[in-house]
């Protein structure tokens, strides 16, 4: 017969084994000494998410020719870069990232492009730049980008690009995860 002391140590060391098989295969950076919080920002650094915009995505739906797309790369902890591209538009004067889900309009958390003098036509990359939590705004001001991140990935963050023609958004459309 097994005693119970015999039990928990074979219990203990099937344990250690299980999690030293996992953390090597996952690169679990907990035997390294990496704090979690550091670990879960090193498994979002690399990730990308992009959206697709068009006007049948914007609430209400804009008939509109323009189109666009939104990719966004996780940097590190503290830093995601993006590009919003664009063809097709006239007169674009802002493009957000706002919290919503598909087919809900919400507030504005990151400003991509703004300007007071917008261009006639626009084909081609309208906005560049990283963004780090400095530029927060709406109900993410004072947040962290891991807040952001989880947004996206919870299915509650587009993007949009306004226009003259269409102040409250010509094209947009849901961030999701490559």
């Amino acid at each position: 017969m097994i005693d119970k002391l015999t039990i928990l140590k074979v219990t203990v060391i099937v344990a250690v084994l299980a999690f030293a098989t996992i953390s090597s295969v996952f690169g679990f950076a907990a035997l390294s000494g990496t704090s979690s919080s550091q670990f879960a920002y090193a498994q979002k650094q690399g990730q990308f998410f992009d959206a697709k915009l068009t006007g049948k995505d914007e609430v209400p739906p804009k008939d509109t020719k323009a189109i666009g797309t939104a990719e966004f790369t996780v940097n590190g902890a503290n830093s995601m870069s993006y590009k919003v591209t664009v063809n097709n538009m006239e007169k674009v004067t802002a493009a957000h990232i706002h919290t919503g889900k598909e087919g809900e309009n919400g507030p504005v958390v990151v400003t991509l492009f703004k300007t007071d003098s917008p261009s006639a036509a626009t084909n081609g990359v309208l906005s560049q730049g990283t963004i780090t939590s400095a530029k927060f705004e709406g109900p993410l001001a004072g947040k962290q980008l891991s807040d952001l991140i989880n947004l996206i990935n919870s299915g509650d963050a587009y993007v949009n690009v306004h226009t003259e023609a269409n102040p409250k958004g010509e094209i947009r459309g849901q961030l999701s995860s490559m």
